[in-house]
């Protein structure tokens, strides 16, 4: 009974946290500020003890649940609404780097050592510090790097090359099955998508990936 009890407040906590997830937006870890990540780990937190404490209200767990994600959604507004708020609920980003010379003082308010920097750095493909003018930490405590200009990446500009504007795919086809949303918002029809992949030689059921484009250039990627 005790079994088939934890199985019900496993599904059922399972459900709320992906209502809840809707609710609160989708972010990945990376982008997560700290109040997004505490928040994230007190509901998940809630959720588990719900799932195994069969002496807890399932009530309780899901009203606790609720009110933390809804403290999340009203940060998430106050922040969108007001600057001051946003800077001090998340915080600012912190200059490292400035004209190819650390700054030391701001290193401590970030809590890094250069070790920590220098793995950044190698992270975003600079193995020497000196390739890098300014180097500012960003509030969701990523490192984001401008190289100096002799290790700037080359652009069309610098060559006075202006390329076409590129035009967005659509994923017609994944894992060897049509997909219908796609098809009809690339405009082309499916008789004439099927048409296009038999020209290939290519069975459907070969296709990994297939993606076309508003010039109906057709890309496929197959197992």
């Amino acid at each position: 009974m005790e079994f088939a009890k934890i199985i019900i407040l496993s599904v059922v906590a399972m459900a709320v946290l992906f209502f809840l997830t809707k609710l609160m937006g989708f972010r990945q870890i990376n982008e997560m500020s700290f109040f997004d990540y505490v928040i994230g780990i007190t509901i998940g937190s809630i959720a588990a003890e719900m799932s195994t404490n069969l002496d807890l209200a399932w009530w309780k767990g899901i009203t606790a649940m609720a009110v933390w994600a809804i403290i999340g959604v009203l940060l998430s507004i106050v922040t969108q609404k007001s600057i001051k708020a946003r800077r001090f609920i998340s915080g600012e980003a912190i200059i490292i780097m400035q004209n190819g010379k650390i700054i030391k003082k701001n290193m401590k308010k970030a809590k890094i050592d250069i070790d920590d920097l220098i793995a950044s750095a190698r992270a975003n493909g600079y193995f020497n510090l000196a390739d890098i003018d300014f180097a500012i930490m960003e509030i969701t405590g990523n490192i984001s790097f401008m190289p100096i200009p002799l290790k700037r990446p080359l652009n069309p500009k610098d060559f006075n090359f202006a390329p076409q504007k590129e035009n967005l795919s659509y994923d017609v086809v994944l894992d060897g099955k049509f997909v219908e949303k796609e098809i009809e918002k690339s405009k082309v029809s499916k008789n004439e998508l099927k048409k296009m992949i038999e020209n290939r030689e290519i069975k459907l059921s070969e296709i990994a990936l297939a993606s076309i484009d508003k010039n109906k250039q057709l890309t496929i990627i197959t197992y």
